[in-house]
């Protein structure tokens, strides 16, 4: 497996778990506001809000997690999936645009294996 394949591998994972600590704390700051509020139609919309956050912002990260790890074991499955949250990475300025737009070069190349091996020959005439 190409390097930079492996590096989009890992970076899926470590934006999984990224991921997955920023919901904790959208979560745990729309309860806390909810609770300071003390009105029962905000807390009830507070909690829904959350809870919406709280259950696809975990899909995805979960997903990403399980993702990385099957395609570093090698699974071609975990590739598509890679690629299609790769593309809704690159909505995330400035870090998630980086990361997807490098990941899918490192997914999308077909000739990155080759082109590390046969960079020293000369090209024919």
């Amino acid at each position: 497996m190409n390097i930079h394949k492996q590096i989009a591998a890992w970076l899926a994972i470590v934006m999984g778990v990224v991921s997955l600590l920023v919901m904790l704390v959208v979560f745990l700051f729309l309860g806390g506001v909810a609770a300071f509020v003390g009105d029962a139609t905000v807390t009830g919309v507070f909690a829904l809000l959350g809870t919406f956050i709280f259950f696809f912002v975990g899909f995805f990260a979960v997903a990403d997690i399980i993702a990385g790890i099957l395609y570093l074991r090698g699974s071609s499955g975990a590739r598509i999936w890679l690629i299609i949250s790769n593309i809704l990475f690159l909505f995330g300025f400035p870090f998630g645009t980086l990361v997807g737009a490098y990941s899918l070069w490192a997914l999308l190349s077909n000739d990155g294996d080759q082109a590390t091996t046969n960079s020293s020959v000369p090209p024919q005439a």
